[in-house]
């Protein structure tokens, strides 16, 4: 069961909460200047309904060229390459997938002289 916060504590921290946000400096170094425990600061900072939001812009993203020859994906591990094509028979790459595996598991058999 968590300990009881006191009106002491909470008071505290919601000045620390306050004065990080006034001075201007991110939350960590803020925190590191003044020796305060960083993560303690941010569960502080959210419980007080404070923390900053992040949006995603359009910006956030990276537009690809829509390419007429780009008619399906390409998977590639290690020497191996499967291209599918946009309509691609699921059951051939399961047989491709299980005759990777099989080659990767079997060992060749060693001669005894």
């Amino acid at each position: 069961m968590p300990r009881p916060i006191s009106p002491e504590q909470k008071r505290e921290w919601e000045e620390r909460v306050h004065l990080q946000k006034e001075s201007g400096q991110t939350a960590l170094r803020w925190c590191r200047e003044l020796q305060v425990n960083y993560n303690l600061f941010l569960y502080w900072r959210r419980r007080f309904g404070l923390a900053p939001t992040r949006t995603i812009t359009r910006s956030s993203f990276k537009e690809l060229p829509n390419s007429s020859d780009n008619t399906g994906i390409t998977i590639a591990y290690q020497q191996i390459q499967i291209h599918l094509a946009k309509d691609f028979d699921p059951v051939v790459l399961m047989r491709c997938l299980r005759a990777l595996k099989a080659e990767r598991c079997y060992t060749a058999p060693t001669q005894v002289v």
